[in-house]
Formats: structure tokens, C-alpha cells, sequence
């Protein structure tokens, strides 16, 4: 005797709807691996890269202006400037068409940096009173040199500060709300949403019987 088959041959058991649930992410040990989380992490990791440039091209151009009125020089900001914009609208666009389509799972993307916004604050605020306690010890002799020295030290200290949040906290910004934002996108982007159902379809656990979701 043959048992009914409780979902038609060939489709997945649960619906896209069902795995992007908050419910059943909160229900679910947030360590636990799935195909969806795989994918939004795996995305989010290219997305935190292109984030860091995003936000480093206009530390890069401000830096030109910096050191160009600073030091009368223009060529800083002769090349800082196209430079930093050129990282900017690269970043956006490369940021806008990675968090619009599936990324390749089967390459394997690592990230050594903080996987949150506390995190990334927590190492840049190290790191700020680190090399803020090494600039304070030649802060006096470079004040008493005269010739905006002081004000130069001061400006560079401030815009390292400046790149070190953009390439650590931004970043880990991006990675802290992977998840959530990629049920965002699947939500509200029908292209990526199709391409996440076609994927549903298809995709079979390699190593075990695992479930497509939870997010």
C-alpha cells in the first residue's frame, strides 16, 4: 500500500514565505546553518567590502583637501580627490548590484573583522586611544615648532580616526544586520525574490537533510 505524498513531487516542502518568517528565526538557534543564512551572509560579506568604499572615498578626497591647504600643495588633492570620488561611485554601484542578485556560494568568502556595530566601535575606540597616546607624547615639541604643525598632527590624527571607521565600523555595521536586511530585500526586490524561489526549488542539502531556512 502506497502512503499519499503530503506536497507535490518535486516542489519544496514549505514555502519561501514560511523560511523568511522572524518567527521562526527567533525560534531557531541563531547558529544553526541554513541555505538562506548562508546566502545572506555570503552576501553581506561582499556587500561590507563595497560598504568600506563607499565610505572611504569621501575620507580619501577630504584628506587631499586636507593636506593641499595644509601644506600649499595642490597635488593632494589633485589626485585624492578624483581618487576618493572614483572609489565612491564604484562602491555604489558595485554595493547596489551585490545586494540585488545571489552570490556565489561555492567560493568560499572569509571576514576577519567584528561582526557588529559594537564590535567595530569597540576595536576602533582601541585603537583611536592607542595611537591617540603615541601623537600625544610629540604633541608638545611639534607645538613648539610653530607653523601649524600642531593643527597638521591634529588633522591627520582625525581623518586615520575617519578611516578606520569607515573600513571597521561601517563594515561591521553592514555584517550585524545581514540577516535581517536580506529578508528585507527578498521582500521588497521581485528580482531577487525570483531568484531566491528558483533557488528554493532546486537546492538540496549536499551533506544532511537540512531545511532551506530559517533566516
Amino acid at each position: 500500500m502506497t502512503h499519499p505524498i503530503p506536497f507535490p513531487a518535486g516542489l519544496p516542502a514549505h514555502s519561501l514565505d514560511h523560511w523568511l518568517s522572524p518567527e521562526l528565526a527567533r525560534i531557531s538557534p541563531p547558529n544553526a546553518p541554513s541555505r538562506l543564512r548562508q546566502l545572506a551572509d555570503a552576501q553581506v560579506t561582499l556587500a561590507a567590502g563595497w560598504s568600506s568604499a563607499i565610505a572611504g572615498g569621501p575620507v580619501l578626497a577630504l584628506a587631499g583637501a586636507f593636506f593641499s591647504v595644509t601644506t600649499g600643495i595642490p597635488a593632494a588633492v589633485l589626485v585624492l580627490g578624483p581618487l576618493g570620488a572614483a572609489l565612491l561611485v564604484l562602491g555604489l554601484a558595485s554595493w547596489r548590484r551585490v545586494r540585488a542578485t545571489l552570490p556565489n556560494t561555492d567560493r568560499l568568502l572569509i571576514s576577519r573583522g567584528p561582526g557588529s556595530a559594537r564590535g567595530g566601535i569597540a576595536m576602533v575606540s582601541v585603537l583611536a586611544v592607542a595611537l591617540g597616546g603615541i601623537l600625544s607624547m610629540y604633541l608638545p615639541s611639534v607645538t613648539a615648532k610653530g607653523n601649524g604643525a600642531a593643527t597638521t598632527l591634529v588633522g591627520s590624527f582625525v581623518l586615520i580616526l575617519a578611516l578606520l571607521v569607515a573600513c571597521i565600523v561601517v563594515p561591521s555595521t553592514v555584517m550585524g544586520r545581514a540577516r535581517q536586511s536580506f529578508r528585507l530585500r527578498v521582500q521588497a526586490n521581485p528580482e531577487l525574490r525570483s531568484a531566491v524561489e528558483q533557488d528554493l526549488a532546486v537546492w538540496r542539502d549536499p551533506y544532511g537533510n537540512a531545511g532551506y531556512g530559517p533566516l
